[in-house]
């Protein structure tokens, strides 16, 4: 296990030029800064101070403390004992000055920040899956490609069944709990490359993406096992509309998937 110490003074010449300022506008030029700033910021330290292993320890109110070890290694259980809560720069050997260990903490506190913020932003705060902002700019960009090179995919929207009995039933808490079982094994049930959300209430969407609407089957197989396996009062209906087979146009879809989603609750089947 590699050996951490607390940062200490160093008389190393500064003259080297602004590297964090430099660094934090590297990473705005190819995106936003964001958890990748935060191991591109030990890399730039590690090179500097020629380090051979480094960690910030960072703090948020929603996650807690947050480990960050150079290169993405894992912050080993062996090594937890030896790491403090208390925010800050940990290095190997402890070379780098108090006042370069502040601002690397500072500037990756602010790249968390800013991460999680967006991450926010755009996931729907109960259930943890993409909100209804997110996923109408994901169907909008789906549904121009489609219309523009024949690229096809699926919307999918779901609706539990007799949701609001079973909440006022049981209670909101318990209504939450349901909703939020229901996101987990939705995301359990999509591929890389789909999009699913929570669009309001007790409905939820889903985009398959690469899709042609046989997929919807399999996918909607796979989904109600995952619900069964994690709450055996809840069950769903959806209905699917297949780009550009029915339409390339987001609201006709939109349309299409909830008009044979209330056809199927009519029927009483999904």
């Amino acid at each position: 296990m590699v050996s951490l110490h607390s940062p200490a003074p160093s008389t190393r010449d500064e003259a080297e030029g602004p590297w964090l300022f430099e660094t934090m506008l590297a990473e705005l030029v190819d995106g936003e800064l964001g958890l990748g700033f935060i191991y591109s910021l030990l890399a730039r330290l590690a090179k500097r101070y020629e380090l051979t292993d480094a960690i910030v320890v960072l703090r948020h109110e929603s996650f807690g403390t947050q480990s960050f070890r150079l290169g993405g290694r894992p912050v080993r259980p062996a090594m937890v004992a030896e790491l403090t809560e208390t925010p800050g720069v940990l290095c190997e050997p402890a070379v780098v000055p108090d006042h370069e260990c502040d601002a690397v903490r500072t500037a990756s506190q602010l790249a968390l920040s800013l991460h999680l913020a967006r991450f926010n932003a755009g996931h729907d705060a109960l259930t943890g899956v993409d909100n209804r902002r997110t996923f109408d700019h994901a169907l909008d960009v789906a549904s121009a490609r489609s219309a523009r090179y024949g690229w096809a995919f699926t919307l999918v929207m779901i609706d539990l069944d007799d949701f609001k009995a079973l909440n006022d039933r049981a209670g909101h808490a318990y209504g939450d709990h349901l909703l939020r079982q229901f996101a987990f094994a939705l995301r359990r049930s999509v591929r890389n490359g789909d999009t699913a959300a929570r669009l309001g209430g007790d409905e939820f969407g889903v985009i398959l993406a690469s899709a042609e609407g046989a997929e919807a089957s399999g996918f909607l197989d796979r989904l109600r096992a995952q619900v069964k396996a994690v709450a055996d009062d809840l069950d769903f209906t959806a209905g699917w509309a297949n780009s550009p087979k029915d339409s390339a146009d987001p609201e006709e879809l939109y349309r299409i998937a909830d008009h044979r989603l209330y056809e199927k609750k009519g029927e009483g089947r999904s």
